[in-house]
């Protein structure tokens, strides 16, 4: 098998790289080891735009490392020739995210003939406001202008004349995980400070580990009976509260958790295109989005490993060493 990984320096595309290899590079020594996919014949090759960064990260990996950008043709053919499975983890910040559109176009039309299973993360933006939980069968509403370019480059993506399978996450968590709304989670906690949220914090909600994110993205990776799919991927119900005074306990720190009046955010919004970006996806956080892992489960045999007690007491930890 000769596997592609696509934005292997960001957050969800390394931890690919790591399940593929059965590297606990990120991890400490309790970790459940993860599932190595490479044999002796097998081939892993990542698609990075800095190759210097992905080499820091994994310095001695047996990796092919195509460096290019997503967004150029000539970079993109030459990574996806001759590759059996394509595990799609390109995500460009949400203040540039209409370029994930143009990087889905470029990928399905360099593709060619060889037709390689795709594989890419979904999330629940694109649901709107659905009667919970979410399976593969519920149908996308995008209530916002960034949901409605997730839901574009899904198209673009299930559309191609290949097999492609999405797989719905919930929003992951874990070491290098720093997006804008992860990292006040777990930052503030190990500092000592109080977390204010820009959304409601007692809605259900639901987060995935990164590498059980990954391990679900891998658990459909050139397997037939997932060839054409789209599944959602269960954890565990909680709230942000929750979430967050699981992070004041394994950090031994306390502090306030409250969230932003819808009003204050939109206000904000007007100041600031970082803010306007960001209101347009917490519609996430003011709904019921919890997903169903039956589908996920019945085919492939996927369930997350780490629950909340461990993985935030992992990532905690991370917080803590890196100084983020």
């Amino acid at each position: 098998m000769r596997y592609l990984v696509t934005g292997a320096t960001g957050a969800i595309g390394s931890a690919v790289v790591e399940q593929i290899l059965g590297s606990r590079a990120s991890e400490p020594d309790d970790v459940p080891e993860a599932d190595p996919r490479l044999g002796a014949d097998d081939v892993l090759r990542v698609f990075v735009r800095n190759a210097d960064r992905f080499r820091d990260r994994f310095p001695d990996a047996p990796v092919e490392v195509a460096e290019g950008n997503a967004l150029t043709p000539i970079d993109v053919r030459s990574a996806v020739a001759d590759v059996d499975v394509v595990v799609h983890c390109v995500n460009f910040p949400i203040a540039r995210y209409h370029q994930n559109v143009e990087a889905a176009r470029l990928l399905v039309t360099a593709v060619g003939e060889d037709r390689p299973h795709l594989v890419f993360p979904g999330n629940t933006w694109v649901f709107g406001s659905p009667d919970p939980p979410i399976t593969p069968t519920t149908p996308f509403d995008p209530p916002s202008r960034l949901a409605r370019l997730k839901a574009e480059t899904d198209a673009v993506l299930t559309n191609a004349p290949f097999p492609t399978t999405v797989v719905h996450l919930p929003d992951f968590y874990g070491p290098y995980v720093t997006n804008d709304l992860v990292r006040p989670l777990f930052a503030r906690p190990v500092a000592g400070n109080s977390v204010v949220f820009p959304a409601p914090v007692d809605v259900p909600h639901e987060f995935v580990y990164v590498a059980d994110a990954a391990r679900a993205l891998l658990a459909v990776a050139g397997e037939e009976t997932a060839e054409n799919r789209r599944y959602t991927v269960g954890t565990e119900p909680t709230t942000v509260r929750k979430f967050v005074r699981r992070a004041y306990d394994a950090a031994g720190t306390d502090g306030r958790v409250w969230g932003l009046p819808p009003w204050v955010v939109r206000v904000a919004a007007l100041f600031s295109d970082r803010v306007r970006a960001v209101a347009d996806i917490l519609h996430v956080f003011a709904t019921d989005v919890t997903m169903s892992g039956a589908a996920i489960r019945e085919d492939v045999g996927f369930e997350p490993r780490v629950g909340y007690r461990e993985g935030v007491r992992r990532t905690v930890a991370w917080y803590d060493s890196e100084g983020v």
